[in-house]
């Protein structure tokens, strides 16, 4: 019986071969036969030294109708690379006799980690890819922006601390400011918080920067989710900001605040004191509450609040004067769970004597401008503000309220999550409305420096003709 089944055992044997040889293609040795890449650069835009990047994808196709043989396929600068590849599972900065079947396509993964080089300003780092394919050498170029910077690991100031702007902080776990120091924030500095470290003031802040060199509180994550979408634009980069019981005299001057999960917190204190000021500065983009103040006196100045998932001021107890700012919500990454100003029922806001008062603001977004209910005989005041979106009357509370107002920003672009809460329009609402006597000292001009004199409009944003473009408006965003 055996016997039988040899001719077919052998005609088996043959098939299997021919099959095998259909799938060995001929290799071209055709110098015309070449690679293609989806890029000729690969850029990781600016990239911290020492700390390895998001891996970048390289597709290398073959065009031929016959198998390639890619000869070699190296980094230019070898082990001294600042680059890292990877081919076919395979580390290294060397590869030889790479194959691709024709009308087929490789991946080559590229990270970068670069030393640190001891320089004050970013270094740029080069390298290339070089392939060579029967004899033709072709190139892709590797490109980053390295920057130095001090880590702080668990840090805890335990007495009067100054972070200088001289290199960039990157923040893991906490940093904690003991009851009894200061720590104070120098002009022009940035701190990197890594993904769930958090700022916990237990004595005092200081950041303080200066018109055109703001502090910057801000995540690590320097590359993009999507061509269009850096992580910078993203909530939930970092924890955020919190002022513990007893802490008092915090202040935070030409400050940028963004990337948070829980923003910026204020535990119940004594009101006697002020716990927070805030003058000049971008408080933008939380997952849950923006401002949140369990029970503390806050005053908010000349400032953008804008975009949280939840509230972007929300004020259980305390007393909050917030005049000359713009508070807004547009947040374009989930549905906003609350409204843009979340305050107690007016029962709770008389019995606790809360205390808020809104003056010159510019109140707009895509939810409910204010709790609902109304604040009948309580201690909360809307003075010359504009509040879009919603028709109303004025009365004791509501003063001088242009309701359903129309801001007409400069930019608010869903689709590549950008946005620019300056009045963009001659026909804003807000142009003129404000009133002049919440424009004292600190509010003469806007958080630009556009002087107030002539006209008050409302927000933290005068309206000119020719404002800067949304890339010179500040280098920090």
């Amino acid at each position: 019986m055996k016997k039988k089944f040899l001719p077919l055992y052998m005609l088996l044997l043959c098939l299997m071969g021919l099959f095998t040889a259909c799938i060995d293609d001929d290799f071209t040795t055709s110098p015309n036969d070449v690679l293609t890449f989806s890029t000729d650069t690969i850029n990781f835009d600016t990239i911290f030294t020492d700390l390895g990047t998001p891996t970048r994808r390289l597709k290398v196709f073959n065009n031929s109708d016959k198998s390639l043989r890619i000869s070699s396929i190296t980094l230019g600068k070898g082990s001294s690379s600042g680059f890292i590849v990877n081919v076919d599972g395979l580390s290294g900065t060397s590869f030889t006799d790479t194959e691709i079947r024709g009308n087929d396509s490789l991946f080559v993964f590229v990270m970068a980690n670069v030393v640190e080089n001891g320089q004050l300003q970013p270094i740029e780092a080069r390298d290339s890819l070089v392939f060579v394919t029967n004899g033709v050498t072709q190139h892709v170029k590797l490109l980053a922006q390295t920057l130095d910077a001090k880590r702080l690991r668990g840090v805890v100031v335990n007495s009067d601390t100054l972070l200088t702007a001289e290199k960039p902080f990157i923040v893991y776990d906490s940093l904690v400011v003991a009851p009894t120091a200061t720590l104070t924030i120098e002009p022009g500095a940035t701190l990197h918080f890594h993904n769930g470290a958090s700022l916990e003031v237990y004595g005092k802040l200081i950041a303080e920067g200066l018109p055109g060199v703001p502090v910057t509180l801000r995540g690590d994550r320097l590359d993009r989710m999507f061509d269009n979408l850096p992580y910078d634009y993203l909530a939930g980069q970092w924890g955020g900001i919190r002022f513990h019981e007893g802490s008092f005299d915090n202040r935070l001057t030409h400050a940028r605040v963004r990337g948070t999960t829980w923003g910026i917190v204020c535990d119940s204190t004594d009101v006697q004191r002020t716990t927070l000021s805030i003058y000049n500065s971008i408080i933008h983009n939380s997952t849950e509450n923006l401002i949140d103040i369990a029970c503390a006196r806050v005053d908010i100045v000349n400032s953008e609040l804008s975009d949280a998932g939840r509230s972007v001021l929300s004020l259980h107890k305390g007393v909050v004067d917030v005049t000359h700012c713009t508070i807004v919500n547009y947040y374009f990454y989930d549905i906003i769970k609350g409204s843009i100003i979340h305050t107690p029922t007016c029962e709770e806001l008389i019995e606790w004597q809360v205390h808020l008062a809104l003056n010159n603001c510019l109140i707009a977004g895509s939810a409910s401008p204010l709790s609902e209910g109304d604040f009948t005989g309580s201690d909360v005041y809307l003075n010359s503000c504009l509040i879009a979106g919603v028709e109303g009357t004025d009365d004791l509370n509501f003063i001088h309220t242009m309701w359903n107002g129309e801001p007409k920003f400069w930019l608010i672009d869903k689709e590549n999550y950008l946005y620019d809460y300056r009045i963009g329009s001659s026909e804003s609402d807000a142009i003129g409305w404000g009133a002049v006597t919440y424009v004292n000292d600190s509010t003469a001009t806007d958080m630009y420096g556009v002087s107030r004199s002539e006209r008050i409009d409302v927000g933290a944003y005068q309206f000119t003709a020719n404002s800067p473009s949304y890339e010179e408006k500040d280098a920090s965003l």
